[in-house]
């Protein structure tokens, strides 16, 4: 026979009332109470019906996670310590990959509200997401991950401070033939690197021609087309990758082909993925703070959920600092450059203290190498 609350007060010796404040901590109960009935529940192997509560409390205790995707190490950290985060919350959480796919992504988010959970930590795929025009009618607060959405909630990391501390060292390094393996200029968060990355080597008096860029979707196999910057003349002395992965996939590349990191040549990634750490050399990287990325985005969530229209968190945009990791991957050239001129005199002797320019984005003015200025 199912168990009841009934069938548990009465084994407990306590009223139907007093089990249901024990399971819905709506009231305060004495030790030997709880303990009753906690050990009533036990030996009846009572259940609890999720979907009568849910329905009496208009809330589930779940919360929707979407990412582009699970292979990737990154997203498969940030979920993961979001899904712990939730778990350590008392929430359960519904992981959906979108596979990049704009369609897909939109039909996950309305399953996820149809099957009413509390909110939804959503990395969109990409900038022809739909989901943006559609939050109107998402019913459930949205908090945004790693990308930003205008007026929205949002956490992420200052990409484009990233991409000029990764200009700033490898230049300070003394390279002025550099290389770009870049993502889609489409994500946000990679057009910032990028944009980052070029305004600071122009405070250097550098710029970087289009044919040294080498661009396509993040993964190993943009990596592989090292190769194509390789045979341009000057050859790169210095490589940076919108992220890890592109990096371990020139990495490969350049190994095959003979070259020794970082003596003949620097290379370095973004985001601090964990095997960046297990290469050898070890990868220099920027790092992004994973863990307060995923924490926070849960916590800015979890206030969402808890909260009235009146109660609302007041900050939308959540930006956190990355930091630079500098490893053995990275090395300075000999007598400071292909030119000749010694550069160390015009940096700070902290990296990470860059300072915000006024202008948010670079200007291109052509695919000429302009000298360093003396």
């Amino acid at each position: 026979m199912k168990a009841t609350i009934r069938s548990v007060a009465k084994l407990a010796g306590v009223a139907p009332s007093t089990v249901s404040h024990y399971l819905n901590q709506t009231a305060p109960l004495s030790a030997a109470t709880a303990k009753s009935v906690a050990e009533a529940i036990a030996a009846l192997n009572y259940r609890v019906n999720l979907g009568a509560r849910n329905l009496r409390l208009r809330k589930t205790n779940s919360i929707g996670v979407v990412i582009p995707n699970i292979t990737s190490p990154f997203f498969g950290e940030i979920a993961a310590i979001m899904e712990n985060t939730l778990w350590e919350r008392g929430f359960q959480t519904l992981l959906c990959i979108s596979e990049r796919s704009p369609e897909r992504e939109l039909s996950q988010v309305a399953n996820l509200v149809s099957r009413q959970v509390d909110g939804i930590l959503l990395v969109y795929c990409s900038q022809k997401s739909r989901i943006a025009d559609t939050l109107q009618q998402i019913s459930v607060p949205i908090v945004f991950v790693d990308r930003r959405v205008p007026d929205q909630y949002s956490v992420s990391t200052d990409n484009f401070l990233g991409g000029r501390l990764a200009a700033r060292h490898l230049a300070g390094l003394g390279h002025r033939v550099i290389g770009l393996l870049c993502g889609e200029p489409s994500v946000q968060n990679v057009a910032e690197r990028i944009q980052g990355f070029q305004l600071e080597l122009q405070s250097f008096g550098l710029e970087i021609p289009e044919a040294y860029k080498a661009k396509g979707r993040q993964d190993l196999q943009l990596g592989l087309r090292i190769t194509d910057l390789l045979q341009l003349e000057p050859r790169p002395t210095a490589i940076f990758a919108t992220n890890d992965i592109v990096a371990i996939g020139a990495w490969r590349k350049l190994v095959e082909s003979g070259f020794r990191i970082p003596r003949d040549i620097s290379i370095m990634g973004f985001d601090d993925i964990a095997i960046s750490r297990f290469l050898v050399p070890p990868l220099t990287t920027v790092a992004q703070p994973c863990r307060e990325i995923g924490a926070k985005a849960v916590e800015l969530l979890v206030d969402l959920v808890q909260a009235d229209e009146t109660a609302k968190p007041a900050e939308k945009n959540v930006i956190l600092a990355p930091t630079l990791k500098i490893r053995g991957s990275t090395a300075a050239l000999k007598k400071g450059g292909i030119d000749g001129r010694a550069i160390d005199g015009r940096l700070p002797q902290r990296i990470n203290s860059v300072s915000q320019p006024k202008s948010s984005r670079p200007t291109t003015k052509g695919a000429s190498r302009r000298p360093l200025k003396s």
